[in-house]
């Protein structure tokens, strides 16, 4: 393929400098992962997707699909699943007129086309990335090369990172590690959403409720810059498992991302008593913890949202709760 230019070639080599580089940590390499990727293609977005069961999920996300992190798909009917079966790289021109494709799926990431690379190591299935673009025929032969050409990189990185956690944490699957953040050990983003996404499918049937909570620490910074990262590691982890060890089984708790994490509450109890319930358990968690010879304290902003009324999608739910996360952490300040 001569026609690559130089800088597609940079950027393959980056990413296979980058990987080979990283800490052999699941959740990170996936979405390190799907942005190099989208970045080589020049697509809208990128996916990686995990069997897990009868389903595909997305584990990390990218570009326009980014906000369908956690999205489960039935593998069989899906373009992922065809690629999978035939262990071969599939090209779809356009997903309103390719009869492989799950539709209503495309339609809600809001893809027109879209590669699907199959990883193996071995016979063993990794996983699919796929890039997706909102335009129809998006990609030339040159994409789906430089894919290829990239897939035996990606599937060794993430086979010995999975081994690696395997023989030093005695886990057992790729789907654990990938929906689960390495350092608390608690669900990660990915989880979350799926979760919050079937707990809304079964509230149609079933009459739960269902309330989102947002909490944000508010030292972290300060521990950071104060003390160093190996203290804002205990720190997000001291507080991740305080609140995991007050989490009942059918409640979800995960973390976001750096300081956030949220909390999925599926109940009977009227919005009153979830309101007292989350306000107990912020007193619970928050207070003095001891790193080293410096005592710090945990001390985090909540934000609340209700179905239906807050919103009936994860997102909308997700906004209103980050909303009032930050007007509680203003007035937290303002009442200092």
């Amino acid at each position: 393929m001569e026609n690559f230019s130089n800088s597609t070639l940079e950027k393959i080599l980056k990413l296979q400098t980058e990987l080979t580089a990283t800490k052999p940590d699941v959740p990170h390499l996936l979405d390190l992962i799907t942005i190099r990727a989208k970045e080589i293609t020049g697509s809208s977005g990128a996916v990686f997707e995990l069997v897990e069961g009868e389903d595909i999920v997305y584990r990390a996300a990218s570009g326009i699909a980014e906000k369908q992190i956690g999205l489960r798909i039935p593998i069989k009917g899906s373009f992922s699943g065809l690629s999978l079966q035939s262990k071969e790289t599939l090209y779809c021109i356009d997903s309103e007129l390719d009869d492989r494709v799950n539709r209503d799926a495309c339609r809600r990431v809001g893809l027109r086309s879209m590669i699907v690379l199959p990883l193996y190591f071995d016979s063993e299935i990794l996983g699919v990335l796929k890039v997706l673009s909102s335009e129809v025929d998006a990609y030339s032969s040159d994409d789906t090369y430089v894919l290829n050409m990239l897939s035996g990189t990606l599937a060794a990185i993430l086979h010995n990172a999975y081994r690696w956690a395997e023989r030093e944490k005695s886990l057992q699957s790729m789907a654990y590690l990938a929906s689960h953040d390495a350092l608390t050990g608690i669900y990660n983003r990915s989880a979350f959403y799926d979760y919050l996404r079937r707990g809304l499918i079964r509230l149609q049937n079933d009459k739960s409720n269902i309330t989102v909570a947002l909490f944000d620490l508010d030292g972290l910074k300060v521990v950071n810059d104060t003390l160093g990262h190996a203290a804002g590691d205990f720190y997000l982890s001291k507080f991740a498992n305080r609140l995991s060890h007050l989490v009942p089984d059918q409640d979800v708790f995960a973390r976001l991302g750096g300081d956030e994490f949220g909390l999925i509450m599926i109940h009977q109890e009227s919005k009153e008593s979830a309101i007292a319930h989350l306000s107990n358990l912020r007193k619970m968690v928050e207070g003095e913890v001891q790193f080293e010879t410096t005592k710090l304290q945990i001390q985090t902003s909540l934000g609340i949202a209700f179905y239906p009324e807050d919103g009936i999608e994860p997102d909308a739910l997700l906004a209103v709760a980050d909303t009032r996360m930050y007007e509680n952490k203003r007035n937290r300040k303002i009442n200092k």
